[in-house]
């Protein structure tokens, strides 16, 4: 039995949304080979029918490509669960009237990802989509800052809060419904209903795009965010650094775990271009967006500076994108709408 063959073979055949093989998932069982034929069992519990489907097409491709002539393939399903025991990888609902819920995360604070989550919504917008922005980091809320509002959201029928509308785009954040600079003190629990409470009792209406601007790190938020919604994708914002990239490969390896695809990497803060000479410093070493993306097998989206332009901006709550939309790196934004856009459709 050629198994160095085989299991090269199979290891082409990626778990469909992640950069992870099938082999690697466990998934493969009972292989046996038999001159130019082969067996193998397929362990799955609790996938889409699609998803089973695209695995078991792509794994006899991939055999038959590889020169056998005869592939049998037996479906292995683990024992359901109980009845009355949650299923540990069913799928969470969408969003009502949301076609593509995007998560913007980082492993670590500090490293700009609220302001590309907002330039990240702008550029969508820009390309006339409709879209709404969820900042969900509830010890540290910065959209109101990033698009220079402070109202105070509308309570509809239902107990249904209508979203803040600003540059043409839906906007919730706690920071709209706190009322003096007290620091937030909540535990788990409560931190988990406000993010069920935003996701699905604001009136967020029909969306093509909801941005979701997570708090650094792997806490409740995300936790909550991945059990209680169904997302499209995340996109990960990370520092060229070295030092980055554990924090980015747990943030990664938690959205792997609940089937989530990460879209790409985005590296901020990635050099600095002199306003006076144009000399360009790697002011925080190189290459940690490049190791991440090779890593985990998706995109570099981007390389963004560390702009003065970006900065003000932000903070004078107006996202690049919309204050100096012909800037270059107002450009790097929109290519990244365009490659997330491709990606999700």
């Amino acid at each position: 039995m050629n198994e160095d063959k085989l299991k090269s073979l199979l290891q082409q055949v990626k778990y469909p949304g992640f950069s992870k093989d099938v082999v690697a998932f466990g998934l493969i069982q009972n292989v046996k080979e038999i001159d130019n034929s082969v067996e193998l069992g397929v362990k799955f519990s609790s996938e889409k029918e699609e998803i089973r489907k695209q695995i078991l097409s792509d794994i006899e491709k991939v055999l038959r490509d590889g020169g056998y002539e005869k592939v049998s393939i037996e479906v292995i399903q683990e024992p359901a669960k109980q009845a009355g025991t949650p299923q540990e990888n069913a799928a969470p609902p969408s969003i009502p009237g949301v076609k593509n819920t995007i998560a913007v995360a980082s492993g670590k604070g500090g490293v700009g990802k609220s302001t590309v989550a907002a330039n990240l919504a702008a550029a969508l917008r820009k390309q006339g989509h409709s879209v709404g922005i969820l900042d969900l980091d509830v010890f540290g809320p910065s959209l109101p800052i990033t698009m220079g509002i402070h109202a105070v959201p509308k309570v509809l029928a239902g107990n249904k809060l209508q979203p803040i509308t600003q540059y043409d785009m839906s906007l919730m954040s706690l920071g709209f419904l706190l009322t003096d600079s007290s620091p937030v003190i909540w535990r788990g629990a409560m931190v988990s209903k406000m993010v069920s409470q935003f996701l699905f009792d604001v009136e967020w209406g029909e969306l093509d795009y909801l941005i979701l601007d997570l708090p650094p790190g792997t806490g409740d938020v995300q936790l909550t965010l991945v059990q209680q919604v169904a997302l499209t994708g995340a996109v990960i914002v990370t520092t060229p650094q070295d030092l980055a990239l554990k924090d980015v490969e747990r943030g990664a390896n938690m959205f792997a775990k609940v089937n989530t695809p990460v879209l790409g990497i985005i590296e901020n803060m990635s050099y600095h271009v002199c306003t006076n000479c144009g000399h360009v410093s790697q002011i925080f070493s190189t290459g940690g967006g490049d190791k991440e993306s090779t890593r985990l097998d998706v995109p570099l989206l981007a390389k963004i500076p560390l702009n003065e332009e970006i900065m003000k901006a932000g903070e004078n709550g107006e996202p690049l994108v919309i204050h100096l939309p012909e800037s270059e790196a107002a450009q790097m934004f929109r290519d990244v709408a365009d490659k997330v856009h491709e990606l999700v459709n």
